[in-house]
């Protein structure tokens, strides 16, 4: 790990508005915890004894003040093992109904390169919608992620690079991320929260299937390790190289991170206490790094059932660049220091989002605060977008609000929220449902996020509660693959098949051939992307292959038609082969439709009476003139 390059820039911390009639600011204190409610969330501040509780508190305490603001970017690198070092176990993701809360979200805005392949774009998707309930935090500003496919050095695997903000009264440092979502109308044009830049040149696994390409890096898992990161994991002590020799130091000219705070060993040192020596090693800063000074803990962190063992830092005798104390020595959690080909987590641990909450993403909320419910739906907030709903607030003095309004918010395609209905007056709110999905922007669960939010007040206080939504639609297959390989000695080939889709755990295959007398079938159980191989399909004749995928709200059939295969060279067969792209060959006369007993139903002409069908299976013959041009299979 190393820094980078530092600026200067200058917030208007003017963070109070009150103009707008939908937000206030209301101060809260209760037993050593601070709350700050404003512009659309409260606001925690960190709940350990820090300095920077207090620097948070006197920078929203005056808000009208401006002052340059330091920041500097951060380098962290990953790099898997070549050979397995632990006996790590795989984890895969939890279905969204199990790890999706109506209470906590965060949000994450992606941005790439136009040379970064789709499926790595879809990786970083699928794992900051698995960090999005991970944190105790209802935060309106979207993590800005830059990422990068770029040629890296042999040994780095993937680099994050982390915008930290220096806060003018403690000195120390704020992951932006952070900084941002406490402070969320604070500008932060042209910069982003964090880069992750992916080497090109390594082979990479992109899947989700914790079972297939064993021994191969896993982009996911990798990828859920860099957003911990770029939301404040690890130390920012890094091994520099200076004209005078190598040492281990703090990046930063003054102050520390908000994780180095939390650093602690057995004898009772802080990491926080120590500080740089100019160009010379500050002999303190190894012996604390290689545990001289005892383990190195995360301090005031365990309570219940935690043991402290669990938040024990790697500190191996020798100082390792890139992991030393940045990793925890615990095979159980994301963040452990070994990160194996063979291992793949696709799941945030408590111990990984306790850390986090602790550095300052736990909201803490007052213990008389009002909360939406949804009417039959549960705590995840996961409900159907095709039927209306009801919300209802909840809380100690409900009768006595007054100034009640509620707003629902959508996402739009283009990445800005829409109001799409507002009411005030009444402590229940209806919902609509929603006639046109495509019109909003479809999550990669194939699902739509939305917002409800209640203000009212209370005893001259702002009361203000946000509802997590999250609004199923039908499933849907938006791109598939074929690629035919022949199989050598035999006049058969296989097609391996990759299928991008969503709304979906699984899809449902069935192999058809023209002169075969069973239907083959099979589930593949991989969600988001999924791989398949339909083997020793018969070369000279035509095969069907069908793709379903199906939920309780509907499912969506992609038939590939495969004609005969006569050439020795394996050959590439896009989705512009589908039965669902052929319809757009207008190169027939008429339509001959028969049921899938082969009996003779109707002609057609025109394609869009094929709309008119009852479910089921058809076999379509394109006639040009009096001459077959094509078969295909159609089940609707």
């Amino acid at each position: 790990m190393k820094s980078m390059h530092s600026k200067k820039k200058n917030f208007a911390l003017d963070l109070i508005y009150q103009s707008l009639q939908l937000f206030a600011c209301v101060l809260c204190t209760e037993t050593h915890k601070n709350v700050f409610s404003q512009s659309k969330h409260f606001i925690a501040l960190p709940t350990y004894n820090l300095i920077g509780t207090i620097a948070f508190l006197s920078i929203l305490t005056y808000p009208q003040k401006a002052f340059p603001q330091e920041m500097i970017y951060v380098d962290f690198i990953e790099s898997f093992n070549e050979i397995p070092s632990t006996n790590n176990t795989s984890l895969p993701i939890i279905n969204k109904s199990n790890r999706l809360k109506s209470t906590f979200s965060i949000s994450f805005k992606i941005e790439h390169d136009n040379n970064v392949p789709d499926s790595v774009v879809k990786c970083l998707a699928v794992s900051s919608d698995i960090w999005r309930s991970c944190l105790n935090m209802n935060s309106n500003h979207a993590i800005n992620l830059q990422l990068a496919w770029e040629d890296l050095p042999h040994d780095e695997d993937v680099k994050i690079s982390v915008l930290y903000v220096k806060d003018p009264y403690s000195q120390d440092y704020i992951p932006a991320s952070l900084f941002h979502s406490l402070r969320p109308d604070t500008p932060n044009e042209g910069t982003c929260d964090a880069k992750i830049t992916i080497n090109k040149n390594v082979e990479w696994d992109c899947g989700y299937n914790i079972e297939n390409n064993i021994g191969v890096r896993n982009l996911n898992y990798v990828m859920l390790r860099s957003i911990a990161i770029a939301l404040g994991y690890g130390t920012s002590l890094s091994l520099s190289n200076l004209s005078t020799g190598a040492i281990v130091k703090f990046p930063f000219s003054q102050g520390h991170s908000l994780f180095d705070n939390l650093l602690i060993s057995d004898n009772g040192i802080q990491l926080k206490d120590l500080t740089n020596t100019g160009r010379t090693q500050n002999s303190e800063i190894i012996k604390f790094s290689t545990g001289v000074y005892g383990e190195v803990h995360i301090n005031g962190i365990c309570n219940g059932n935690d043991s402290i063992s669990k938040y024990k830092m790697y500190t191996p005798e020798s100082y390792e660049k890139n992991k030393s104390l940045i990793y925890l020595d615990n095979e159980q959690s994301l963040m452990h220091y070994s990160l194996d080909k063979t291992t793949k987590k696709f799941q945030i641990d408590s111990i990984t989002a306790n850390v986090l909450n602790k550095i300052g993403w736990d909201v803490v909320l007052p213990t008389n605060y009002f909360k939406i419910i949804g009417n039959n739906i549960p705590e995840s907030g996961v409900t159907s977008a095709y039927t209306p709903h009801t919300f209802y607030i909840e809380g100690d003095g409900k009768n006595n609000l007054s100034n009640a309004k509620w707003y629902f918010y959508l996402p739009s395609i283009n990445g800005n929220e829409i109001l799409e209905k507002s009411a005030e007056g009444c402590l229940s709110f209806n919902i609509d449902a929603i006639s046109e999905p495509d019109n909003f922007a479809i999550n990669v669960n194939g699902d739509i996020y939305g917002r409800i939010i209640f203000t009212g007040m209370l005893n001259g206080k702002t009361i203000y509660s946000q509802y997590n939504v999250t609004l199923e639609l039908k499933p849907s297959i938006s791109d598939v693959k074929i690629v035919k390989r022949k199989n050598d000695g035999f006049d058969s080939y296989n097609a391996v098949c990759k299928v991008d889709y969503k709304g979906a755990d699984y899809l449902y295959v069935t192999l058809e051939e023209e002169y075969g007398s069973t239907l083959r079938s099979q589930f593949v159980r991989e969600p988001y992307l999924a791989h398949f191989v339909c083997s020793d399909i018969a070369s000279p004749y035509y095969a069907w292959i069908d793709i379903t995928v199906e939920n309780q709200y509907g499912r969506d059939v992609y038939t590939i038609e495969l004609p005969p295969f006569n050439n020795q060279e394996n050959q590439s067969h896009n989705a512009s082969d589908s039965i669902n792209n052929a319809f757009e060959d207008n190169v027939f006369s008429e339509i001959r439709i028969y049921n899938k007993n082969g009996n003779y139903l109707k002609t057609i002409s025109n394609l869009s009476e094929i709309q008119s069908l009852p479910p089921g299976m058809y076999v379509l013959e394109y006639y040009k003139e009096n001459e077959i041009v094509k078969i295909t299979k159609l089940i609707k």
